[in-house]
């Protein structure tokens, strides 16, 4: 999130900073999920932020880590390396299109990293990680309204999300659900995020978010589990989905969380 914000000087074409005057140019995200359909295409778009705005176009580039990029390059072409952010506007957007050729239900990856060279500017998140992974089609409403959520597994330092209330599960595409939970509510009562879940062709995959809750400075995050639960689209009265509870070591080691979904 960017803090702190000024009113504009007419003669400026600042409307928001907060670094020491200087325009910050970042990723609007350190991920993002490519999901191509089986035997078809997908798309995603990769946000590239400003917190000013210019009356002339600014151009930023991007390039794609080689070394650290596991995706095979024939399941995917970026169609603009050289991201504008058009006069006037806070954002641009590098779009990725991709293609079933060989792509995987298991997710692989596509680093992009800023150019950061350009005195003109500060920068934020420099490097960006597109997840792409085979999706099968789900029709709009499975797995879609209240679920009562219950951990069935071991408890790491309490319940990992809100165990035993009700949440609303909404559909922002196809494949994907989320939903709003209070995160390690017994220590960590303030973290509230959209918990996403991912349908890929008849399993859950809880891609890695962060918990915006931390024990350390290291980000602690959730993560795919080690083996993933799996759905029939016939049936969504029951499910349960697995993930990996701190993925990153941050308070502990590792743990496979399980929660059961009833619907109401």
């Amino acid at each position: 999130a960017f803090l702190g914000c000024s009113d504009k000087d007419d003669n400026s074409d600042t409307t928001f900073d907060n670094v020491n005057g200087q325009t910050l140019i970042s990723f609007a995200n350190t991920t993002s999920d490519l999901a191509v359909t089986i035997d078809d295409v997908g798309t995603v778009d990769v946000v590239i932020e400003s917190t000013t705005i210019s009356s002339s176009d600014r151009v930023i580039n991007v390039t794609l880590d080689e070394d650290a990029s596991t995706a095979n390059t024939e399941n995917y072409t970026i169609l603009n390396t050289a991201v504008t952010i058009p006069a006037n506007e806070y954002f641009g957007i590098l779009t990725i299109d991709g293609v079933d050729n060989s792509v995987e239900t298991s997710a692989e990856t596509i680093v992009l990293n800023m150019d950061d060279s350009s005195t003109d500017y500060v920068y934020g998140t420099v490097s960006h990680t597109v997840n792409v992974y085979q999706v099968c089609p789900v029709p709009s409403d499975y797995f879609v309204g209240d679920y009562l959520i219950e951990q069935t597994s071991a408890q790491v330092d309490g319940y990992s999300l809100s165990h035993g209330t009700v949440v609303s599960v909404t559909a922002p595409t196809e494949t994907q659900r989320v939903f709003t939970t209070t995160n390690y509510p017994t220590y960590c009562t303030t973290a509230t995020m959209q918990f996403a879940i991912n349908l890929v062709c008849n399993e859950f995959v809880v891609p890695f978010q962060d918990t915006t809750c931390r024990c350390t400075s290291v980000t602690d995050w959730f993560g795919p589990a080690i083996t993933n639960e799996t759905y029939d689209i016939s049936d969504d009265t029951v499910l349960y989905v697995t993930f990996t509870d701190d993925a990153q070591s941050d308070c502990g080691t590792p743990a496979q969380t399980t929660y059961k979904f009833t619907k109401q």
